[in-house]
């Protein structure tokens, strides 16, 4: 088995504020190893985030380009609140098990 990696709470804090500069979404849900402690030497940060966007492509490149350099592997998916309302049941996607393991990491006042 490999080393376990540790997502420190600055590092997470960084990615958080770079994405919230660029998307200014509505939530930001971590999930995945990551939100369970359990991350491995290769694992990746994954994060759903909750925007009313038209073009939620060009929002998540851009939200990509930002993230260059923040020092780990970020995996993002980007939702309308109307994609999370239709498909929060459907166990082909990422949103549900994001919506019942994920730990809210930002959410618009």
């Amino acid at each position: 088995m490999g080393a376990r990696r540790i997502l420190d709470q600055e590092t997470l804090d960084e990615i958080i504020r770079r994405i919230v500069e660029v998307a200014r979404p509505e939530k930001i849900i971590l999930f995945g190893s990551a939100a369970c402690g359990k991350m491995g030497p290769h694992s990746d940060v994954d994060l759903l985030i909750i925007k009313e966007e038209k073009d939620l492509r060009k929002l998540t490149a851009r939200v990509y380009r930002r993230l260059y350099g923040v020092g780990v592997s970020v995996d993002l998916v980007m939702v309308t609140p109307q994609d999370v309302e239709r498909y929060k049941d459907s166990h082909a996607l990422v949103i549900k098990p994001a919506l019942r393991e994920g730990r809210v990491m930002y959410e618009s006042a």
